[in-house]
């Protein structure tokens, strides 16, 4: 694994990145971006759709999880940071819904959501259909899911 910081150029239109030599690149590369995160194949075996589906199911809800976690661990430490001269103010945290107290005879099953792998405790009691405290992504419970069945 590596773990590197580079300073970005222009070309052209774009922006360049420098990779590290050390890492095996083919001749061409797979690549899925958000405007703040990028994963490349750098093998080009991954066809760029199926990297692109991987990014949205599995690497962007898990980073923006563990990236507002991060924040709300920073904003508790307390303190005072230094910031550097025309940089952007710091994000606030995004506040945690409270949490719905529910009457143990009701019937309860643990979801995660897709958009965001927020963990949901999900009341069948009030049907299938619902939405995401989190991030208000519809969620729709399919037959044979409910129960852990």
């Amino acid at each position: 694994m590596i773990s590197t910081r580079r300073k970005p150029f222009p070309i052209g239109q774009s922006t360049g990145v420098t990779l590290p030599g050390s890492m095996k690149i083919s001749d061409e590369v797979s690549m899925a971006a958000s405007d703040r995160l990028v994963i490349i194949d750098t093998t080009g075996e991954v066809p760029e759709d199926k990297l692109l589906q991987f990014y949205i199911q599995y690497v962007e809800p898990a980073f923006q999880n563990w990236w507002l976690s991060q924040k709300q661990a920073s904003s508790k430490r307390g303190g005072f940071r230094t910031m550097q001269a025309g940089a952007p103010a710091p994000a606030k945290a995004v506040k945690q819904p409270k949490p719905t107290i529910v009457k143990p005879e009701t019937q309860i099953q643990p979801v995660v959501c897709p958009r965001c792998a927020g963990q949901i405790s999900w009341n069948l009691d009030q049907g299938l259909e619902g939405v995401c405290p989190y991030c208000g992504l519809f969620l729709r419970l399919t037959p044979g899911q409910e129960g852990g069945k």
